[in-house]
């Protein structure tokens, strides 16, 4: 099978028309069904485009067709809930079901589709530490500004007071001339 043949059957069962094979790589009308075997360049497009396609069985013609990790809505994945899932191929219908992990979890799924859960509750007692850590930092420095605040607060009484002696002499010392 030539390479040509193998992108016609990724095209075929993916569902995508020569049209829009051309429309996504930018090539002009007919080039598909005129096109001997692609060039290099359009290989690197396609798998750019493409990311699920095996480079290696575009080239060769060996192995699978899809990547192994890739994850296709064809395949009408159902993801089940509970602490392990599967996926099942069905008919094709392109829908996806996932149900949502429970508050400080994540579910990892895994390219042979089982699912697992792992506990993040960790993580966020380690955020609470560091959100409590910055209070108390916070709580420092508001006492530091308000130490400070008074601070300024007399030397303005201390200043004021001074201008009103100032003002005091120099008004005996007008009276006297």
């Amino acid at each position: 099978m030539s390479i040509k043949e193998r992108i016609s059957q990724y095209l075929k069962y993916k569902g995508i028309s020569d049209y829009r094979f051309e429309k996504d790589l930018g090539l002009s009308k007919g080039y598909w069904n005129k096109a001997k075997n692609p060039s290099y360049e359009i290989l690197i497009r396609i798998c750019g485009i493409y990311t699920d396609i095996s480079p290696e069985w575009l080239l060769t013609g060996e192995g699978e067709m899809l990547r192994p990790a890739t994850i296709s809505t064809r395949d009408n994945l159902n993801i089940s809930g509970g602490n392990k899932g599967n996926i099942r191929q069905g008919d094709v219908n392109n829908n996806i079901s996932i149900s949502l992990p429970e508050k400080g979890t994540q579910k990892i799924i895994d390219p042979d589709g089982t699912v697992t859960i792992e506990n993040t509750s960790s993580g966020v007692q380690n955020n609470l530490n560091e959100i409590d850590m910055l209070n108390q930092r916070i709580q420092y420095l508001e006492r530091i500004v308000s130490g400070h605040e008074a601070t300024i607060k007399s030397l303005e009484t201390t200043i004021k007071s001074k201008d009103d002696l100032i003002c005091i002499l120099r008004g005996s010392l007008d009276k006297q001339d």
